[in-house]
């Protein structure tokens, strides 16, 4: 009861103050749940409240990478024994749940975000990936070169097989580096496939994105896979008011 009087007495954090404050929130991986196993979690260190700053929205993890979450987790095959680029990693969901439990080669995840950036260790370590070899950090800024003339190699040397992405398309201004940044991924790796989850907050943004890609030869091949409903989920557990799209693009 004096704990509760002084909860109660307590005044509340200016908004201001309420949407830098950082949480630890634990998602349960249901899709990789056993009857042998405990139930496989991923922990964060994320900005729950904070929708953007600056620009910047990856200090919490999205509704479209949980999505792709489970259909990675559906579809292990695709990220087994493969080196993948992640572009626009925000909190390192996919990149941790790749990394640790369905056990890429190596996993580059970036970002155009400095803070962003700098905040993939923490999770890495929250995970238990802080010795791995397997996952790496670094920032990248779409529409900027990969390569240039100071760095003959890119990644290390290494050859990537996949790329993924979640809620990359939302800003149509975006939309001409990204794709510009695909085109390049291309050129240095010619048999990569690119796999993309979008929610589509809005369908006119989205279809200027689906015919950018067009008009620069890119492939857009959209996969069916329907989002549980909510009230179905057993986590993640994640809004599923839009719709979220996985593609996977591809050049002619």
């Amino acid at each position: 009861m004096n704990e509760l009087s002084s909860l109660i007495s307590s005044s509340f954090p200016s908004e201001t103050d309420s949407v830098q404050q950082k949480s630890y929130v634990t998602y349960t991986l249901s899709a990789l749940a056993s009857s042998s196993e405990k139930v496989p979690t991923i922990t964060l260190l994320e900005s729950r409240n904070l929708l953007t700053a600056g620009g910047v929205t990856g200090f919490r993890t999205w509704e479209a990478a949980f999505h792709l979450g489970n259909y990675l987790c559906g579809n292990p095959g695709l990220i087994e024994g493969k080196s993948i680029l992640e572009l626009g990693a925000g909190t390192a969901y996919l990149s941790v749940l790749c990394a640790k439990y369905l056990h890429a080669s190596h996993y580059l995840a970036t970002d155009g975000s400095e803070d962003v950036v700098s905040s993939f260790s923490t999770n890495i370590y929250l995970n238990g990936l802080q010795d791995s070899s397997i996952i790496d950090g670094k920032e990248l800024s779409w529409g900027h070169a990969l390569v240039g003339a100071e760095h003959p190699e890119w990644n290390a040397g290494r050859s990537i097989d996949l790329v993924l992405g979640s809620d990359l398309t939302y800003d149509a201004t975006w939309h001409p580096a990204l794709i510009a940044t695909f085109r390049e991924v291309f050129d240095l790796y010619p048999g990569v496939k690119i796999v993309l989850a979008a929610t589509v907050r809005n369908e006119t943004t989205f279809e200027m994105f689906t015919q950018r890609c067009k008009k620069n030869g890119l492939v857009l091949e959209h996969v069916e896979y329907p989002m549980t409903k909510q009230k179905s989920q057993e986590g993640p557990f994640y809004s599923d008011l839009a719709p979220v799209e996985i593609c996977i693009i591809t050049r002619l």
